[in-house]
């Protein structure tokens, strides 16, 4: 049976020995170089350092002084408008659970922060099941007796909720129709239904040398010098993150799609079937249906915001804070619009933002909780045709927190 860290027989392991040490800088070394942490630079930032602080110091670690050491923020910042610490730990406890949860880390040193401490705690490894008495008949507990009470809550809740989606795979098919639905489908139907292929037109990087108005043919890319054509002929992290995040929900729906271009687009083009523009500024084809919507992107005075028109005096959607330092944006405000076309009588979904908001709303288009926290914010869908959301999330370094509905509206 499970034990937790409040079991009197369970207490944390404190490494003293020069030896000691180094077993625990090998073990982080193999956490770092798993999959769950390779790819971030936020949470090997913290563990790294918050791993060393208790290998060398019994100071405790402050909220703010880890932001100020390990995220580059002011040494008085507000910890209460900027969480990039909280955020981070709890991410960072998470990806913990779930790399001792693997069979193959079983028996390695355990590594493990208790919810609210920034101090992380250090538990022995068992010993293989074929040791188990040692060589003086000591009792070894198994690995999962070390993980503290989160780790086992999680790891319950887990196995919980794959029961649970195992039972409701195997339901009967005769559940009362659109039992299932939820708001990621019903918000989506309009463009999955259409027999036609989803046109997805992913914005320009920057403009070139002379700005291609929409429509125009790409036989205009061959004036461009080598260095503007590649310019040219690239894209924004963010719109590729947002792009692969929506071709893969539509290939999972099996829907057909094609990309292109806004300089290769034409009005005809988005007469065929369901639109996908990703993009905002970059996107002249966003700006151009969006025109004379509530919600639309704007600029006042070279600071980009989301104006609603119902309250044009109101910026309080602007990623930029004073000057235009990346690391002075607090915010990721980003917009969807889900519209039909009365050009095209299509459907046409786009997907833009300030900064990395882009990828914000990309992301919410795809969480049943964004969608429906939204769906409930207007009262229902069932009878709308037109839907605008304005999402927010957090900026952590260069990367975002779960987005959050702010405003949304539906006719």
């Amino acid at each position: 049976m499970l034990r937790d860290s409040t079991d009197a027989t369970v207490t944390p392991w404190i490494p003293q020995t020069t030896a000691d040490r180094e077993a625990v800088r090998e073990q982080l070394g193999r956490i770092l170089s798993s999959a769950l942490f390779r790819n971030s630079k936020r949470f090997p930032a913290f563990l790294q350092h918050t791993v060393e602080h208790a290998l060398t110091s019994a100071d405790p670690l402050k909220e703010r002084t880890i932001g100020h050491e390990v995220f580059a923020r002011d040494p008085g910042y507000d910890t209460a408008q900027d969480p990039v610490v909280r955020m981070t730990a709890a991410e960072v406890r998470k990806r913990l659970a779930q790399y001792y949860q693997q069979p193959e880390h079983g028996t390695e040193l355990i590594v493990a922060f208790q919810p609210g401490s920034y101090v992380p705690e250090f538990f022995q490894p068992a010993r293989p099941p074929s040791d188990v008495g040692g060589q003086h008949g000591e009792t070894r507990l198994p690995v999962g007796a070390w993980l503290p009470r989160w780790m086992v809550i999680l790891a319950l809740a887990l196995g919980a909720g794959l029961a649970a989606f195992a039972f409701l795979m195997v339901l009967p098919a005769t559940r009362t129709p659109g039992a299932g639905e939820d708001a990621v489908a019903r918000f989506w139907a309009p463009i999955l239904a259409s027999p036609s292929p989803v046109l997805i037109c992913i914005g320009d990087p920057s403009p070139p040398r002379d700005q291609m108005e929409i429509g125009q043919s790409t036989e205009h890319l061959e004036e461009l010098t080598v260095p503007e054509f590649l310019r040219a002929n690239s894209v924004r992290y963010t719109d590729a993150v947002t792009l692969a995040r929506l071709a893969g929900h539509l290939g999972a729906k099996g829907k057909a799609f094609r990309i292109r271009r806004p300089s290769a687009t034409e009005l005809k083009d988005l007469r065929d079937g369901p639109v996908v523009l990703v993009g905002g500024f970059n996107n002249p084809w966003t700006l151009k249906l969006s025109d004379g919507l509530r919600f639309t992107l704007a600029n006042d005075g070279g600071i980009p915001y989301i104006r609603d028109r119902e309250h044009p005096e109101d910026h309080q959607w602007q990623s930029e804070a004073a000057g235009r330092l990346i690391r002075n944006v607090n915010h990721a405000y980003g917009l969807i619009t889900r519209a039909e076309d009365p050009a095209t009588g299509q459907p046409v979904l786009t997907v833009s933002g300030l900064v990395l908001g882009t990828a914000t709303a990309g992301e919410c288009l795809t969480d049943a909780g964004c969608l429906t926290a939204a769906e409930q914010l207007t009262g229902g869908w069932s009878d709308k045709r037109h839907l605008q959301i304005v999402v927010s999330a957090p900026v952590i370094g260069l990367d975002t927190g779960a987005p959050q509905v702010v405003a949304a509206y539906a006719w």
